[in-house]
């Protein structure tokens, strides 16, 4: 499966939104092919500013978290995960936390924001933290309730992998 969306801010910024099953970075084939034979598709998701470079703004952020809760709930058996990018700067924040750990609370407020605003229940964000030498890594499982037990497996296989 893949979908792509192009989104556009009113200040004539553009976000590349891809959400696909082609590579999954961060799962070994191992991980993917378990989690295969338990009938769940696995989808990442990639975001990439293309145009601009001004603040992003909450209308962009909605339609970002629309795009991907359209995909999540319209697909019973996927799961989403992906890791929060930790190369590209956030422009203006004075944070005294790494990009990546401000990537994953945002992700967080905003899929917490999303599902309460739309009253959805049965649906968790895993965190899945990741112990580096310099820094923490983030990286986040969206899965139904009955899928839970294999948002472990995930973490599990994250953390191996990452150790390698």
């Amino acid at each position: 499966m893949n979908q792509e969306f192009v989104i556009q801010s009113d200040q004539g910024d553009e976000y590349r939104l891809r959400i696909t099953s082609d590579h999954i970075g961060m799962l070994s084939e191992d991980v993917l092919q378990e989690l295969t034979n338990k009938g769940v598709q696995v989808l990442d998701i990639e975001l990439e500013r293309t145009k601009g470079d001004n603040v992003t703004s909450p209308r962009v952020l909605a339609k970002i978290e629309e795009c991907i809760a359209d995909v999540f709930l319209s697909h019973p058996n996927v799961m989403i995960c992906f890791f929060c990018d930790f190369i590209s700067l956030i422009p203006s924040t004075k944070k005294n936390i790494s990009v990546q750990e401000y990537r994953s609370r945002l992700f967080s407020n905003m899929f917490e924001r999303y599902i309460n605003c739309h009253n959805i229940g049965g649906i968790r964000n895993q965190v899945v933290t990741v112990k580096g030498i310099a820094e923490d890594y983030f990286a986040h499982v969206i899965v139904r309730e009955e899928h839970i037990y294999l948002a472990k497996i995930i973490g599990e296989g994250v953390q191996k992998d990452f150790g390698k």
